[in-house]
């Protein structure tokens, strides 16, 4: 009987095996890229409706980030802002006839809980330092 997560490789680059979800995620991740580079070539003081709509979009991440964190949300925004467009799209691609979303597959949503968790780590080292960051687990919360 075959496992649930194992899944059938498209073809191998060396001894890695590459699946849907990978190459679906690259497209994705090529498909960001590409808008971002495309809708950020022209910005100008006075915003047209696609640099209004972006703009919003950081204000919206912003706003939450400050809700949520208190803080200054610049150091976090393009973090959070990627991993949410990432998901959003990756799970709209289910949309498309003949495509699985790379969510619906756990290597994915565990790859980017890795992220996180790393991001995590060296953000709270980041602003406190080594020492500080490792003191923070000895105080009582």
């Amino acid at each position: 009987m075959d496992s649930p997560l194992s899944l059938e490789p498209l073809f191998h680059v060396g001894p890695v095996p590459i699946t849907a979800p990978v190459v679906v995620s690259w497209a994705i991740i090529a498909a960001l890229t590409l808008f971002s580079w495309v809708a950020t070539r022209r910005l100008v003081i006075l915003p047209g409706k696609t640099q209004t709509v972006l703009e919003l979009f950081v204000t919206t991440i912003d706003d939450q980030i400050r809700e949520t964190m208190q803080r200054d949300p610049a150091p976090f925004r393009a973090l959070i802002g990627t991993i949410f467009l990432f998901i959003l799209i990756a799970n709209w691609s289910a949309l498309i006839p003949g495509i699985e979303p790379p969510t619906a597959h756990l290597e994915t949503d565990a790859a980017l809980a890795l992220v996180v968790f790393a991001a995590t780590i060296v953000y709270g080292v980041a602003g406190r330092g080594v020492k500080g960051y490792l003191a923070t687990f000895a105080e009582p919360s």
